[in-house]
């Protein structure tokens, strides 16, 4: 995903958008924006309704109610104020409540010796608690099956020891 984020910033004209712990990307004429947000299992499912798997806070609770059209007369400016080591931007009030955001929603599951990862492009709508309770368009991708996977944290046969010498 930073593979891509980069590549649209440097070759389209996209910039950053951050806020706290959420990340986004906006195309240059600051009307849509994607981020990426990990689901669970109902993610990739089109007759299933996914649901974010760790909560979220009050940044995307304000990308879904711009999602919704549901604009706040309240909206914090500051939510998307510009990062100068970032290379962000800050956007008008205006700006925040018609910015529609998208998330790439990924699922990872081990597969024998393999991992099998669904995902979806999808705009949050609702928003309560810390997890979307609604989703307005939802673009299902295909499912990416990746074999090869090394166990992680195998560190060998023996132990590990480091001298320290005392002084």
């Amino acid at each position: 995903m930073r593979t891509v984020r980069e590549l649209h910033i440097e070759q389209e004209g996209w910039a950053r958008l951050v806020h706290g712990h959420l990340e986004l990307v906006c195309n240059a004429d600051r009307s849509i924006a994607m981020g990426v947000m990990v689901g669970d299992a109902a993610t990739g499912q089109a007759s299933l309704f996914p649901k974010n798997a760790r909560r979220r806070g009050p940044a995307t609770d304000m990308v879904a109610r711009a999602n919704a059209g549901e604009g706040s007369p309240h909206v914090q400016t500051a939510l998307f104020a510009a990062g100068t080591d970032l290379g962000g931007v800050a956007l008008s009030e205006e700006e925040a409540c018609a910015l529609k955001t998208w998330f790439l929603l990924s699922y990872r599951t081990k597969v024998r010796d393999a991992v099998r990862i669904d995902c979806e492009l999808s705009q949050p709508k609702g928003f309560k608690g810390g997890f979307v309770v609604k989703w307005g368009k939802r673009i299902v991708l295909p499912a990416l099956l990746m074999d090869g996977i090394e166990p992680m944290n195998d560190d060998g046969p023996g132990e590990i020891d480091i001298p320290v010498d005392f002084r």
